[in-house]
């Protein structure tokens, strides 16, 4: 873990890490035990989580607001206990139908609680969290949450802290009486300044595309003390370059790219790295993205071998 963690302090020549979107789930269902022990197993540095509150409070780790993608039951997973979540099972994968059989196929995982997690982890992987908020559960009382456990099990330091900055809306107050805004006259640091960050050392906002220009909202949130930003945009323009081709501020920060769709990492995804890394990921490098979030972490690690970056 040390090691992991003087890769991310290393904020310009750093090893480049692979962030493993909802765990690697090609041999287990997504964000499962299972998946984070395949990314220990293969390498990967970091995996991608999420998080939410259940009916009586506790935190278990899905991606999706209704348990019917991923979960041979139904509903919101909000109006449901822990011991009623306990009796589902995990789909395989992601949940799609399996190609042949044409069919979800179940399997005996079951949906875990972020400590439960945190266990197989700890010490091993580092975590990538993003909150999963609704009406009834806020972002703030998550994230306050999520904290209490990762600090009660002193872990809170092998986690990114995922944080939206506020130029976007949201639908729902994510913090009171806030809900976004797309004002560029916002400072995209107003919901990270209402949160309590004590002690945590990888605040880690996501900087989105927004009317607020890039090089801005990263001045906004690096007034923190912030170092490492997730950076989110559907058009490779909006982050300024410098000189030498690189975004601004790739000197001096540690920026996440989002491979995983083309609208999250201005068109260099996934999709185009099954053709062509090199003008997917590779391109992602260049512009200064010391992490990559991918659903391939497997292909993502043999090509970062393949070029010599690990």
């Amino acid at each position: 873990m040390e090691a992991l963690q003087a890769g991310l302090d290393d904020l310009d020549s750093g090893p480049i890490f692979a962030v493993a979107h909802r765990g690697c789930w090609s041999s287990a269902p997504e964000n499962s035990l299972l998946s984070m022990e395949n990314c220990i197993a293969l390498g990967v540095e970091v995996a991608e989580i999420d998080v939410m509150l259940t009916a009586d409070r506790e935190l278990v780790v899905l991606h999706d607001p209704t348990l019917d993608r991923m979960t041979n039951g139904s509903g919101l997973v909000r109006e449901h206990t822990l011991a009623e979540l306990r009796e589902l099972r995990l789909y395989e994968r992601d949940g799609s139908p399996h190609q042949i059989m044409g069919k979800k196929l179940l399997t005996a995982h079951t949906i875990p609680t972020l400590a439960e997690l945190l266990e197989v982890t700890r010490s091993r992987l580092l975590l990538n969290l993003e909150i999963k908020s609704n009406e009834v559960f806020g972002f703030e009382e998550t994230f306050a949450a999520s904290v209490t456990v990762a600090r009660e099990m002193g872990v809170e330091n092998e986690i990114l802290w995922k944080i939206p900055a506020a130029g976007r809306t949201y639908g729902i107050d994510i913090i009171e009486g806030f809900a976004g805004s797309t004002d560029p006259e916002t400072p995209a640091d107003t919901i990270v300044n209402a949160l309590d960050l004590e002690g945590l050392r990888y605040v880690t906002p996501i900087v989105w595309q927004s009317a607020r220009d890039f090089e801005t909202q990263i001045a906004d949130l690096a007034d923190n003390g912030i170092r490492s930003f997730e950076i989110v945009t559907d058009n490779v323009d909006y982050w300024p370059a410098m000189p030498d081709g690189r975004i601004a501020g790739a000197d001096n920060y540690r920026y996440l790219g989002v491979g995983v769709l083309p609208r999250w990492s201005g068109g260099l995804s996934d999709d185009v790295a099954m053709h062509d890394p090199e003008a997917a990921w590779g391109r992602l490098i260049e512009l200064g993205a010391d992490s990559i979030m991918t659903d391939r972490p497997e292909q993502l690690l043999r090509y970062l071998q393949r070029t010599g970056r690990r």
